[in-house]
């Protein structure tokens, strides 16, 4: 068995010490620096992503809250149309029925004015014809007033029926 020798111990040590170093040194620490550098980059971009995905939901929250915003006001739209269509078409149904309603009265107030005047007529030439025949008849046998009391009584009587 040999031995070790305390003199290449240490040399070996010294050796194995300076090495170390010196790799650590050349090798070590870029190598740490970039992970390092990596590790940051990546929290960065993760951190960054969670910055747009906030912003995203939020500009999603916003574009809902829009498009809801913008349903409402097109339902109100089209209830305030409906409203005023609806109104629009009772006006002009109750228009109609009011412009009938004068057409009618009108009609009624032309009938009657001229069943009046027909009437009128009729009731003039019935009296005059009456009277043509009472005076041919009675000619010779009533006095001038007995005759105007007749005349009278069948006009009054004529009147009666017309009524």
């Amino acid at each position: 068995m040999s031995i070790i020798d305390p003199g290449t111990m240490i040399v070996s040590l010294l050796g194995f010490l300076i090495s170390f170093w010196i790799v650590k040194r050349v090798a070590f620490q870029p190598l740490a620096n970039m992970m390092e550098q990596r590790r940051k980059h990546i929290e960065d971009q993760i951190q960054s992503a969670e910055r747009d995905r906030a912003e995203a939901e939020r500009l999603l929250a916003e574009q809902r809250r829009l498009l809801e915003q913008t349903r409402n006001e097109v339902r109100d739209m089209l209830d305030q149309a409906r409203a005023r269509a609806d109104e629009q078409a009772r006006q002009i149904v109750e228009e109609a029925r009011a412009e009938a309603d004068r057409l009618i009265a009108e009609g009624r107030q032309l009938i009657e004015r001229e069943r009046a005047e027909a009437l009128a007529g009729a009731m003039q030439t019935l009296s005059e014809l009456t009277v043509e025949l009472t005076t041919k008849l009675l000619r010779g046998h009533v006095t001038e007033s007995a005759h105007r009391e007749m005349v009278s009584e069948a006009e009054k009587h004529l009147e009666e029926l017309v009524s």
